[in-house]
């Protein structure tokens, strides 16, 4: 195979401009029909074995392409639309409605609620199957064969129990079969692959059918195909886990046999390229570096190559979570921030320490906690002990404001959405206990509906490849969402956290403290998008009293409402025997919800996004980066688990050069060190954005960090555009 520099250019864009052999299978289009009637078709047989069926249908004729320019040379027709990013698959599609129908079935009064809940811009309840982290050290040791044989051997034994066992032996089966269809098209793969100049690929494909992975070749291979074989359906597998360490064997290994450091970095090039060529949907995460229980650190010579083949290949996709600590290697710190500065900001960093103390306080001691990940943006998840559905919940805080102003009626649709509440408080006081109660109330019901449907997880979606990566859901014949894990997890996250605040500092002020507008008029300047209010809209943007300058009242009032988050929900005990975890990231909801929330009491207009994560609305934060900081770190981290991102925008001048760098180590090692959870940011400046916005051909590589992963500015919406403008229109 011709050097990766080579190939390259036939790789990048490799799915979007794939031309899958007729003579392999059947198209996506004919795939959907048979795979839509198999799953809307009544079926006596257990939900699992439908679903089961189907996907075995899909394995065994779905088209095929070989790339020979790349180690990772097939690409299978699912159906995925690789225009923009990666989309569902036909199995996927065609399976959707399921989870409406169940709900609709087993939970008509809830789910009725919930349509209410949907309009208000409540609209993300749900058992969260999308993001998986598989146990990836049971599937590497077993790989395809061993887990087939697992489940096989695992049957036998429920057999034994005969009908008291008929929902565990169901389950098995559904593992078999897929199993076996992933068998097959292994073997599908290897025969065609016969066909094209790519030995290497079609040893490692025969090599897979029948042995667990030996070679770091065949370990990449197979995080890939099983990955393919994940995703069929809802799941996303958002982490290939911490590849330093758990690659760490294969690749010295590998090096005692006489494979060159040098060709390794070639097969990570591919590797990493791969990823970029999909196009994953948020881009695909890894973990990297971190600490063991006694703060020992777990760097390896295999994170220093990682960094240094990522950085030179100037790519956003996979992203990369960095665990930091105390006793961090200091060159890949150092390293880490000086990729971040140059551009290449695909990067989270997370706090060892402050995720250790957020587990504790679920009760979870650290000799578990050592193991954890970070999945999807910034979320923690002890790989192979926990299911902690990161996404269950993606709660508008800001709505509850409207809710409290208008007697639990949602402005805009005019629906009663919270509970009836007092028209006129006398006081702010008053008035902040009747926001509080319905948020409450909102979360209660969310957290509710959410449990509710976790009991029809197997009806609404079957998980068994999934499932079938933890030894315990092979051993007890039970989906991972039957919660057999030793920590079964559900997290509710809050957003809008700005965008509240400076709306109830805006009422305390203006409502009850200058009385300078009464209640019902705040309503109706709501209710007209300002419209006849403009002095008075124009007076509250100027005041300088907003969330994220390190001011006192706006940030009470933050830890306030965060506190009696924490104190109601934070470690609450489950129906299937977790707890809850909390999390304070908005990513993109903060837009989506925005366009179904009416003009807010700080000024912000009727359909305008949120304020995003815990960023200070936009262009408010005018203390800069420092006063900002100052405003994260009064939150107690420990209780929001499932993330509590600092994000930061630096402009160029401020890391220059070698002070710059160490100011820019200090800022992160100050952050840590007082308790913060995540960072991550951009080095941008204003004017930089704006000639991109205006001359798009000159910054088709310019990245940003949109929220928990990375975009090409030029790419983006003029709305999201122009937010990432407004942000840097502050000192710092």
């Amino acid at each position: 195979m011709r050097p990766f520099s080579e190939n390259r250019p036939f790789i990048e864009h490799e799915f979007e401009t794939a031309a899958f052999d007729a003579a392999t299978g059947l198209s996506a289009d004919e795939l959907y029909r048979t795979l839509k009637q198999m799953s809307d078709v009544p079926s006596e047989e257990p939900r699992p074995i439908v679903c089961a069926k189907a996907f075995a249908y899909l394995l065994d004729n779905a088209q095929m392409e070989i790339n020979e320019h790349t180690p990772f040379a097939v690409k299978l027709n699912f159906g995925v639309d690789y225009t923009d990013f990666a989309t569902a698959t036909v199995f996927a599609r065609a399976f959707e409605e399921q989870a409406r129908r169940v709900c609709v079935e087993k939970l008509p009064e809830e789910y009725a609620k919930y349509r209410l809940f949907e309009a208000a811009s409540f609209d993300w309840i749900q058992v969260d199957f999308t993001h998986t982290v598989p146990n990836w050290p049971y599937l590497l040791e077993h790989g395809f064969s061993g887990i087939l044989a697992n489940a096989r051997a695992s049957r036998e034994k429920f057999l034994k129990n005969g009908a008291e066992a008929r929902d565990e032996i169901a389950f098995l089966d559904s593992v078999i079969l897929c199993y076996e269809a992933i068998l097959r098209l292994l073997e599908r793969i290897y025969a065609y692959s016969l066909s094209f100049d790519v030995p290497e690929f079609s040893a490692c494909i025969k090599g897979l059918v029948t042995h667990a992975p030996e070679t770091l070749y065949e370990v990449m291979m197979f995080s890939v195909l099983y990955l393919y074989v994940e995703e069929v359906g809802r799941e996303r597998g958002r982490t290939l886990g911490p590849i330093d360490v758990m690659y760490l064997p294969y690749y010295q290994r590998d090096l005692q046999k006489g494979l060159t450091e040098e060709a390794h970095r070639e097969l990570w090039r591919y590797y990493f390229m791969h990823f970029t060529a999909a196009k994953r949907f948020a881009q695909q995460p890894f973990t990297m570096c971190g600490s063991d229980k006694d703060g020992n650190d777990l760097t390896t010579p295999l994170s220093h190559l990682i960094l240094e083949v990522y950085d030179e290949l100037a790519i956003l996709d996979p992203k990369i979570h960095v665990r930091c600590h105390a006793h961090m290697d200091e060159r890949i710190f150092i390293k880490v921030l000086d990729m971040i500065r140059r551009g290449h900001n695909s990067i989270c960093l997370i706090n060892d320490e402050a995720v250790y103390r957020g587990y504790e306080r679920l009760g979870i001691p650290r000799e578990d906690a050592q193991h954890y990940v970070i999945l999807g943006c910034y979320e923690p998840i002890i790989m192979g002990m926990e299911e902690a559905e990161i996404a269950a919940l993606r709660f508008n805080t800001t709505k509850c404001v409207e809710l409290a102003i208008n007697g639990g009626k949602d402005l805009l649709t005019g629906a009663q959405v919270g509970f009836e509440s007092e028209a006129a408080p006398a006081s702010f006081e008053e008035f902040f206990e009747i926001y509080l109660q319905q948020l409450g109330y909102c979360t209660d019901f969310a957290l509710e509906f959410i449990e509710k449907q976790g009991r029809y997880s197997t009806l609404i979606n079957p998980s068994p490849i999934y499932s079938s990566s933890f030894a315990e859901c092979i051993e007890q014949g039970r989906d991972v969402h039957e919660y057999p894990l030793k920590y079964n997890n559900v997290s509710l996250k809050h957003h809008g956290l700005a965008t509240t605040v400076d709306s109830l500092m805006a009422i305390k002020k203006y409502v009850y403290d200058r009385k300078l507008i009464s209640l019902s008029d705040m309503r109706a300047a709501m209710a007209k998008d300002w419209r006849g209010y403009e002095a008075l809209r124009t007076q509250i943007l100027c005041d300088r009293e907003k969330y994220g300058n390190n001011l006192q009242a706006p940030d009470k009032i933050a830890t306030d409402i965060l506190n009696y988050l924490a104190d109601r929900y934070c470690g609450k005990p489950l129906e299937r025997g977790g707890k809850v975890r909390l999390g304070l990231d908005s990513v993109y909801h903060c837009i989506r919800h925005g366009e179904k929330t009416a003009a807010t009491p700080d000024g912000r207009r009727a359909g305008r996004p949120l304020s995003k994560n815990l960023c200070a609305s936009d262009g408010m934060d005018r203390g800069g980066i420092t006063a900002y900081m100052q405003s994260v770190l009064k939150i107690d981290a420990d209780a929001f688990v499932d993330g509590v991102p600092f994000d930061f925008i630096l402009h160029p001048s401020a890391v220059e050069g070698a002070k710059g760098l160490d100011d820019f180590a200090s800022l992160m090692k100050i952050f840590f060190k007082h308790g913060g959870f995540a960072a991550q940011g951009n080095v941008i400046s204003g004017k930089m954005l704006i000639d991109a916005q205006q001359n798009p051909e000159k910054y088709a590589t310019l990245q940003v960090r949109v929220c928990g992963w990375n975009e090409y500015f030029v790419k983006l919406s003029r709305t999201k555009q122009d937010m990432f403008i407004k942000q840097c229109e502050v000192p710092g």
